[in-house]
């Protein structure tokens, strides 16, 4: 079962609406979610995490997850990326922003970190929750697991 279809179930569970959710699938993939709130239809959420525990080269997930990555409403570009220092930024398109709003995913190598943020009248970044539905969050969570392990979006 994908990480997206048992992230499906939990939130089904009674009393789960709100806090740190975390299901593991049987390849070992880890999903980490932070809900703010969620209903039958979405979930608003804080902060998204995935590990998967064989990933691939950081150039290689970077190049996957931009490629796959569509449930955050715009498409994803590669800010930095560099294997010396094990990890690398993603950030939504500049065409993309909207209300100076974006979302930016951080590779650590094994893993990659979703968070949306809103550019402040100062110039300040300041992190904000986002509402996605319940399909896009299980796919957000399955085509980050795929990207990590290096698979692209023909795969």
């Amino acid at each position: 079962m994908s990480l997206g279809d048992l992230l499906e179930k939990k939130l089904d569970l009674p009393g789960v609406g709100q806090g740190s959710l975390q299901v593991e699938a049987d390849s070992g993939a880890v999903a980490e979610i932070e809900v703010v709130d969620s209903d039958r239809l979405g979930a608003t959420v804080d902060r998204v995490r995935v590990i998967v525990p064989e990933s691939a080269p950081l150039q290689q997930q970077a190049d996957a997850i931009t490629g796959r990555v569509r449930e955050l409403g715009g498409k994803l570009i590669p800010v930095e990326v560099d294997e010396r220092l094990g990890g690398g930024s993603l950030r939504t398109r500049t065409k993309d922003i909207r209300g100076g709003r974006f979302f930016e995913v951080e590779l650590d190598g094994a893993g990659a970190t979703v968070d949306r943020y809103k550019v402040g009248e100062g110039g300040q970044r300041e992190r904000q929750p986002y509402t996605l539905t319940r399909e896009q969050l299980g796919r957000l969570v399955d085509d980050l697991a795929e990207g990590l392990a290096g698979k692209g979006d023909e795969d």
